[in-house]
């Protein structure tokens, strides 16, 4: 690699290394060897200095997300915050609703895990309306965020809520499926689905009261 990238300009070896990382990623996934996911990260981080000297803003936001992943799978969460906050750092200086929703998402999932439930759930709330406003047009941020926006909502027994994120997910995902074939999101609508069906079961309304989830606010999501 080091030949490969001698003498060449910044981005041409931002390609190089992008490509080596994607390996790596590659073979973390496959394998769960640790070293894939160090080389990854060392990758990445070699990257990201070059992609602030192209400006090329937005690849560099993603790239702070996609580092903030691997370290978060190698227990290294503060680490991941930092660079997930960096990343929505640059999407609010260059205004791209794509790195705020995925690290909007990112820091969202670590204020749940760590009990911070009230905080997590506002961050959660921001990556979907973000999601909605990507430069991208690409439906895959509302999908991911009202995945993780909808899971969350279960964990905090928050059914009234939740009940219409389910719905809008499943559109979401039959429209996506339609457009590029069937999509793994909608086998995950038919499991938010099958969970909120649960919590309808658990209540028995009173006679001629409508079964919705207006009425489920002491109920316990599963």
């Amino acid at each position: 690699m080091g030949e490969m990238m001698a003498l060449q300009s910044d981005d041409f070896c931002s390609g190089i290394l992008h490509v080596f990382s994607h390996a790596h990623h590659m073979g973390f996934q496959a394998t769960g060897s640790k070293d894939h996911a160090l080389s990854c990260v060392g990758m990445e981080e070699r990257r990201l200095p070059l992609l602030g000297k192209l400006q090329r803003f937005r690849d560099q936001g993603s790239a702070m997300c996609n580092l903030s992943y691997t370290l978060r799978s190698l227990e290294r969460k503060s680490e991941a915050a930092t660079w997930y906050q960096r990343a929505r750092d640059v999407g609010a200086a260059h205004g791209f609703f794509s790195l705020e929703s995925r690290a909007c998402e990112g820091l969202g999932r670590a204020a749940m895990e760590e009990g911070r439930d009230e905080e997590g759930l506002a961050l959660l709330r921001n990556a979907l309306v973000a999601a909605g406003l990507n430069e991208l047009d690409d439906p895959k941020y509302e999908l991911d965020a009202l995945e993780t926006l909808i899971d969350a909502l279960f964990t905090t027994n928050s059914i009234d809520e939740v009940e219409p994120l389910v719905l809008r997910h499943r559109e979401a995902a039959k429209a996506q499926s339609e457009k590029e074939g069937v999509c793994f999101a909608e086998f995950n609508s038919l499991l938010f689905s099958a969970r909120l069906h649960e919590v309808l079961c658990l209540c028995t309304p009173r006679l001629g009261t409508p079964f919705h989830g207006s009425a489920l606010a002491s109920c316990t999501a599963i």
